[in-house]
């Protein structure tokens, strides 16, 4: 008999509910019906709890879902300036690791590339040859390279010295 009683009850207040339901404007459907089942999902959850069938803390865990709409609303707000924040941060940092400063670009004379890479000698004179050159080259760039601490203004410089001997030699 209870039983019954417990069924007229539901299927009455279901009733009652989908005829209001019906008469809210579409804004306030879509809030309800996202109330309702919310309810119906943390009813369900609490019921499996109770009768032993989840773990407190899956339930609990369970019991966040409903919220992950309202999350999903904020981040799709700040996404964007957060993607943005990211670029000019990447752009700012892209700036200062992929060239060299404008100085170490800058044109070097003979005697200052010779200094760069600790050579001594005269290079018009045949006194430091292209192996000379690889070899204080090899040296230098493996201690002040960027990947192993060293910077890109120096790793610039070391090159552009050994650029510049290296053409000085084969030109004659």
């Amino acid at each position: 008999m209870f039983k019954i009683l417990l069924f007229a009850v539901i299927v009455t207040l279901i009733i009652i509910l989908s005829a209001r339901y019906k008469k809210m404007d579409p804004t306030q459907q879509r809030k309800t019906l996202w109330r309702v089942a919310a309810g119906v999902f943390l009813g369900i959850l609490l019921v499996m709890v109770v009768t032993g069938k989840m773990h407190w803390v899956g339930a609990a865990l369970g019991a966040l879902i409903p919220f992950i709409r309202t999350l999903y609303g904020i981040a799709s707000q700040l996404l964007p300036f957060w993607l943005k924040h990211k670029k000019n941060q990447q752009h700012s940092q892209g700036a200062n690791t992929e060239q060299p400063p404008a100085s170490a670009t800058a044109a070097m004379p003979i005697h200052e590339a010779l200094d760069v890479l600790g050579l001594s000698g005269d290079i018009e004179k045949g006194d430091i040859t292209e192996a000379m050159i690889q070899d204080a080259h090899r040296r230098l760039i493996q201690k002040l390279h960027p990947d192993r601490g060293g910077n890109d203004y120096l790793a610039a410089k070391i090159n552009q010295a050994r650029d510049l001997l290296l053409e000085k030699i084969k030109a004659g």
